[in-house]
């Protein structure tokens, strides 16, 4: 009697023994499914903020084209091809990207080093319809908040420090080069800036006002203004100031400033015409000497 409870009660807790293991490798494998899952979401959102820059999920255009539904416009094998080098499938002619690209100002959009796996999370993220409000700094926010209320202000003084910074008067904080090295803007009548880039009179309209702008600042398709600022980046403030100089710049002409395209011709020219006085006068003064002037001068002081 006594071997039979013994027996009936070791069996009892080697089939307990045996639910709770079950049971705990159930939990632990619906905690790493849940965890997996979240991660990966997380992962959609993280990967999103570079895109965020120029795109956005149902705000809008920007600098490039508003993502939400893309996954409904374009096959998902095109997407991968696209976002990873946007370059090679514009070079095959495909008539697509060639459309995107010229619908956009013809701005291109930079290739990437994404794998599969990552735009395929970015791509979930983008069909879940949410804004990624949830993984925002509250730090970072703040810093957005004060730039936003610098937009929202408009100060003459604000446009004046934009300008400031345009130019390289002011420094920016992280000592990134100032805009006027590769750029140009005509701003009260006056055209200041290099010629290696293009105009930005006008680029507030070109891309679309504020959003476009901070696009190509915070994150530009540019490999020459990529690597100028890569370890240098402009500060929240910064662009807030740059953006409105060049609001400014866009309201003060109409259409785009003709000095802006012909300064350089002007001053190319006026070199050259300066070049060609110098030698006429130069000539002219060796014409009224004689061959032999030089001779006779030396045997002069010479002969004394």
């Amino acid at each position: 009697m006594t071997k039979s409870i013994t027996k009936n009660a070791f069996n009892y807790l080697n089939n307990m023994e045996l639910r709770l293991s079950k049971f705990f490798s159930m939990s632990l494998l619906i905690t790493i499914l849940l965890g997996s899952q979240g991660m990966m979401a997380q992962d959609g959102v993280s990967l999103f903020k570079a895109c965020a820059a120029c795109h956005s999920i149902g705000k809008g255009r920007m600098v490039g084209p508003d993502l939400k539904g893309v996954t409904k416009r374009r096959t998902h094998d095109w997407i991968i091809r696209f976002v990873q080098s946007p370059s090679k499938v514009m070079k095959s002619g495909d008539a697509g990207a060639v459309a995107i690209f010229k619908e956009f100002n013809n701005l291109p959009m930079p290739d990437n080093t994404l794998s599969v796996d990552q735009i395929n999370q970015i791509l979930d993220f983008i069909d879940g319809g949410k804004t990624g409000s949830e993984a925002v700094d509250p730090a970072q926010a703040v810093i957005q908040h004060r730039a936003d209320s610098l937009l929202n202000a408009n100060s003459s003084q604000d446009i004046v420090t934009g300008n400031e910074l345009f130019n390289g008067v002011r420094r920016f904080e992280n000592g990134g080069a100032s805009c006027n090295s590769c750029h140009n803007a005509t701003y009260n009548k006056a055209s200041k800036g290099g010629i290696l880039a293009k105009n930005l009179t006008k680029v507030y309209s070109r891309l679309g006002g504020f959003a476009g702008i901070k696009g190509i600042i915070a994150s530009p398709p540019f490999p020459s203004m990529t690597e100028t600022y890569k370890n240098r980046p402009l500060t929240d403030d910064e662009m807030a100031f740059l953006m409105l100089f060049l609001k400014a710049t866009d309201a003060q002409n109409p259409n785009e400033p003709l000095v802006q395209k012909t300064w350089f011709l002007y001053t190319g020219l006026t070199s050259a015409l300066l070049m060609v006085l110098a030698i006429i006068i130069l000539w002219f003064k060796r014409k009224r000497k004689s061959v032999n002037h030089d001779i006779i001068k030396r045997q002069e002081r010479y002969s004394k």
